[in-house]
């Protein structure tokens, strides 16, 4: 994920989200950071399957080591305990890679990079593995998509190991570059109707204050690089004993494969890279074109789609309007921290802008803007307010120290203010996406500026499969066609409907993904695209919601009951509008030999390691088809999970579990889920 040079009222953006840095008051400074932010899904099949199975059994991590003096015997391996829980069906093998912390003092101290290798599920894995690389700079793989393992990296699993890395200065790697300084920066200023700039000069000077703290530890903020880092995975590699891999990279993940495909190609076999940030580009001043553009892709797309234009009419002058309004009379609703503590947030024109721009990264989210939208105008804020208690439990996602080295390094030396102050002028609207702060942290930050080689295309006839949303607010697609260029044996393809970092988690372009792993000399096919990816299905008013429910027997579950009519099937009882793993809503009917007193402790558990603190209340018992089921709720990131349990004959379990996005929660649990858990008939009733 990647963000631009300033941090959106201190937040950054993560490209996988990922990451704007979003406070939603009203003064945001645009982030500098690239990330792919995702909003952290709790996705509908995957906690269906983890109710059903055993429950992982947690490993406890050893001590960390810290930095060693030993210039010896590096780079090497060393086998450690994994640092989280095992995902389903995993058991990866981790280890810290062992490399010095500056390669141009070789006898100076050296660094742990943590990795995890996943093996293969396939009869016959290829040799080849494939090497995620996050987003950020300062994504943590391991400490924020383990979680998920299964839905983001198992369809690649089936033929080659995954590599995943947490970079040098990230997540579970040591030193890690964290700045708690600047998190508690942030989450102070949330009640604060502060200027852009009044805001960004609250968070930098809480990141000056970080960077004198990781100095003054030994840390040497100028070995936090692109470069650095690609000669880590060359090391990775070589002491692995692998002969060739896969790169695949995400937002800044994009870059940091370029510059190991310039630096040290001999060992790639191919490179996917997805929401692409070139060398060569400038990603402070022209941000606000950036994300302009993906503005004004959202609003013509509305205009085009006549349901969305009659629900949703004039949505341009209407977002303009309501920005102009909340600049003169912010509002103030209640949001959640990442604590699980309530607080109030203050949302002006500019925080409008910046929760919009930071949606725009989720593919699953652009379908609700234009309904967000209308209700942030009618004074309904409980989309807005779970977004923004979402976006925030990401502030511990970037390690913030070394985002900020590495941007010092490779993008602020090749941007200047009057660049970025000419691009505000330019596009007044979103004078929130450009910030000149970036310069003046970065002349006191301690990083080296980098060689010019650093702001220069990368050329290779390695193949490459380049990928870029339509929707994207901070990787426009024609960066993935500049970096295209100059890659000779390169495919690229645009996903219209697609935000940022689509690849993870969206079934078209994983489609392409894997065909093109298979066989990186031939283009995938991409009718996937047309058919899937054509046409945003925007969300229509909570109002108009309306379920048509049809019946439907799963004999092998041992059950009937009723579905939406319309709705796709994704696995035995489970049903989601598009289809998608990923929908932000869903139905699911289970059936199994499982306690039910377990399952809201797997639920929990499943959701806390995605992130999010949560607390299934029990609101009301229903007694139907000779079944007692208990219903519980609890809130989510940006969803609410209802489910309905009862115990039956056999001592099996009856499950119904209903995902929705919160404001559309009480018209689905009246149209759906009520409704549901009444049809539920056991096998022979």
């Amino acid at each position: 994920m990647l963000a631009p040079a300033a941090t959106v009222r201190g937040q950054s953006f993560d490209a996988r989200p990922t990451l704007l840095c979003l406070n939603a008051k009203g003064s945001y400074a645009v982030p500098s950071n690239l990330s792919r932010k995702r909003i952290r899904r709790s996705i509908v099949l995957a906690l269906t399957v983890s109710i059903l199975l055993a429950a992982c059994d947690v490993i406890q991590p050893t001590a960390t080591p810290g930095p060693t003096l030993n210039p010896n015997n590096v780079p090497r391996f060393e086998s450690a305990e994994c640092w989280f829980d095992d995902p389903m069906g995993q058991t990866p093998e981790c280890g810290y890679l062992v490399v010095p912390e500056d390669r141009s003092q070789p006898s100076a101290k050296t660094i742990q990079l943590a990795v995890a290798r996943f093996t293969s599920s396939g009869s016959d894995p290829a040799p080849d593995p494939i090497i995620y690389l996050e987003g950020g700079p300062g994504g943590s793989p391991l400490r924020t998509l383990v979680s998920q393992f299964s839905i983001l990296f198992g369809p690649l699993l089936e033929t080659r190991d995954v590599i995943l890395l947490d970079q040098r200065g990230t997540g579970y790697s040591q030193p890690a570059l964290d700045c708690p300084e600047y998190r508690e920066a942030q989450l102070d200023l949330l009640d604060q109707n502060l200027s852009a700039e009044q805001a960004e000069q609250a968070g930098n000077q809480a990141l000056l204050e970080c960077r004198n703290r990781l100095a003054g530890s030994g840390v040497n903020l100028a070995a936090y690089n692109s470069a650095e880092s690609a000669a880590d995975l060359e090391d990775l590699r070589q002491v692995l004993g692998i002969e060739r891999w896969n790169l695949y990279g995400i937002s800044y993940g994009t870059r940091l494969a370029l510059t190991a495909l310039r630096d040290s190609p001999d060992g790639i076999r191919s490179v996917v890279i997805d929401s692409v940030l070139p060398l060569q580009v400038d990603l402070y001043s022209e941000t606000p074109a950036s994300g302009a553009r993906a503005f004004d892709t959202l609003f013509e797309a509305c205009a085009a789609d006549a349901e969305c234009n009659a629900a949703f009419p004039d949505l341009r002058e209407v977002f303009f309007a309501l920005a102009a309004q909340l600049d003169q009379q912010p509002v103030t609703f209640p949001i959640r921290l990442p604590s699980g503590e309530q607080t109030d947030l203050l949302l002006n024109g500019d925080g409008l802008v910046a929760i919009v721009f930071q949606s725009l990264y989720g593919t699953s989210l652009i379908p609700l803007l234009p309904r967000l939208i209308y209700e942030v105008r009618d004074g309904n804020y409980a989309l807005a307010g779970a977004l923004q208690s979402a976006f925030l439990t990401q502030l511990e996602d970037i390690s913030a120290g070394m985002q900020y080295s590495v941007q010092c390094t490779e993008e602020a030396p090749f941007n200047s203010p009057d660049q970025v102050g000419q691009a505000a002028e330019q596009y007044p609207e979103y004078k929130i996406l450009a910030s000149k702060g970036i310069f003046g942290l970065c002349q006191n930050w301690g990083a080296r500026p980098a060689a010019p080689v650093e702001d220069q295309p990368v050329m290779s006839d390695i193949p490459t499969l380049v990928l870029g949303g339509g929707f994207d607010p901070i990787t426009p697609p024609s960066w993935a066609q500049l970096a295209a260029q100059t890659l000779s044996n390169s495919f690229y393809f645009e996903f219209p409907t697609a935000g940022h970092g689509s690849s993870l988690t969206e079934e078209c372009p994983r489609s392409l993904v894997l065909a093109f792993l298979e066989d990186p000399t031939t283009q995938p096919d991409a009718a996937c695209i047309a058919g899937q990816m054509a046409q945003v299905d925007f969300a229509e008013p909570v109002a108009e919601i309306q379920v048509q429910l049809a019946p439907f027997t799963e004999a092998e579950l041992g059950f009937s009951g009723v579905f939406p009519e319309g709705w796709q099937k994704i696995a035995p009882g489970s049903y989601t509008p598009t289809g998608s793993l990923t929908d932000q809503t869903g139905i699911v009917h289970q059936a199994g030999p499982f306690p039910a007193e377990g399952i809201l402790n797997l639920l929990t558990t499943q959701l806390e390691q995605g992130g999010t603190n949560v607390s299934f209340e029990q609101i009301e018992t229903r007694a139907a088809n000779e079944l007692e089921w208990s219903i519980y709720t609890a809130e989510a990131s940006i969803a609410v999970f209802d489910i309905a349990l009862a115990e039956g004959g056999g001592g099996i379990t009856y499950l119904i579990l209903l995902q929705s996005v919160v404001d559309e929660r009480d018209a689905l649990y009246r149209a759906l889920f009520l409704p549901a858990v009444d049809a539920l008939k056991p096998t022979g009733q």
